[in-house]
């Protein structure tokens, strides 16, 4: 009887796993999704995700994104509406990160988001749900099937109706078919990378846990991308040039333990360029962006968060938060200008930047956008750049 009982127990648990061994090893739309293991849950009634089946019958939106991502974080409005909308239905919002909890925990007490929040994530699932560079969005349908390959800006309410339906017809999106070809990071055998050589031209990120590559990325950006956006980036004498310089930058790191890109950064930087990069906080007095009570704004609500134009002199926005205006008010005044505006888009609006002069611009923001700059100490985020 024992042995009887161990065979069925075996046979069950055989037929059991098949499906999820089944499944393939990168995410094709149309194909059942790569297997998932996500650690950590945040705004979750579960902790964790340990496979499909924990949410067996669920659509879902699958959101890769950082808290360093600005896209990323400018989609938030635009997602949480949508999982507003749905709430109540078999779909679930999870917003993936390979950042870690403590990061995803300061950056949610100053942000709503309404997916589940999920920290940690290992650089399998970037590479089996093909994520070339972030945001990234994959449409699961209700019987674990690849719907699509999009973007927060792309998704409407209309495609998550056709995906509850069913009637979603499989997308592979210009993406994934844009990168498709693309290096996928290092091979099984490399421990650690750090190459850097000049380029031209441009070219997209690749950005996981253990890996960071582009073909043609500055200074600047990738110090946003691996030491986190500063609010103020303090520049040395003699190393503007190299910090605005085009290059090929390849990063690998452990997959396991802490995130060690950074430090390989700075490292590498220090051997290749002679450059000492350090980020801290401290603070500084900087100029914040405020709504004046009562005051009428040209600024409207736009559907979507969309394109963006800057001329050098006229900001035209077609659906984006006030952070952009306050990111290029900090350029025309060499000052960090935090927004604080409380309005989180998208927005429709236009600004034209005819002088350098603080009075002046608060000035012209009064009258036109019903904003106005003031001086105030806050902490802020420094990246030093010195030789």
């Amino acid at each position: 009887m024992g042995r009887l009982l161990l065979a069925v127990s075996l046979a069950l648990l055989t037929a059991c796993s098949k499906p999820e061994q089944a499944r393939p090893r990168l995410a094709s739309a149309g194909r059942p999704a790569p297997g998932i293991l996500l650690p950590v849950l945040l705004n979750s009634p579960l902790k964790s995700l340990s496979g499909w089946g924990d949410i067996k019958g669920k659509a879902v939106v699958l959101e890769f994104w950082a808290t360093w991502c600005d896209p990323c974080v400018d989609a938030l409005p635009r997602l949480n509406g949508l999982a507003e909308a749905f709430r109540g239905k078999p779909v679930v919002f999870i917003a993936v990160t390979d950042e870690s909890v403590s990061e995803v925990r300061a950056f949610l007490r100053e942000h709503r988001m309404d997916a589940w929040a999920a920290p940690e994530a290992g650089p399998a699932v970037f590479k089996a749900f093909r994520v070339y560079s972030r945001p990234h969005t994959v449409l699961i349908d209700r019987d674990g099937r690849v719907a699509a390959f999009t973007s927060p800006s792309a998704l409407t309410a209309g495609t998550l109706e056709r995906l509850l339906a069913g009637r979603l017809r499989p997308d592979e999106g210009s993406e994934a078919a844009r990168h498709a070809d693309e290096d996928a990071g290092p091979g099984p055998g490399v421990l650690a990378e750090f190459y850097l050589a000049r380029s031209s031209g441009s070219a997209p990120v690749t950005y996981r846990r253990d890996y960071f590559g582009s073909g043609a990325v500055t200074l600047r950006q990738a110090i946003g991308f691996l030491l986190g956006s500063p609010d103020r980036l303090d520049l040395g004498p003699g190393t503007a040039a190299l910090v605005d310089g085009v290059y090929d930058i390849r990063l690998a790191a452990p997959a396991s333990g802490p995130d060690r890109k950074p430090e390989l950064f700075s490292k590498g930087l220090a051997f290749a360029l002679g450059l000492k990069v350090a980020a801290d906080s401290r603070e500084e007095e900087v100029y914040v962006l405020r709504r004046v009570p009562g005051a009428a704004s040209a600024a409207g609500k736009a559907a979507d968060f969309s394109g963006v134009s800057f001329d050098g002199v006229t900001l035209k926005a077609a659906g984006a938060s006030f952070a952009v205006l306050a990111a290029r008010l900090a350029e025309r005044l060499g000052r960090p200008v935090l927004d604080e505006t409380g309005e989180e888009g998208p927005l429709a609006y236009s600004f034209v930047f005819e002088t350098r002069d603080p009075a002046a611009l608060d000035a012209r923001l009064r009258s036109s956008l019903g904003l106005r700059l003031a001086k105030a100490r806050r902490r802020i985020r420094v990246v030093t750049v010195r030789r």
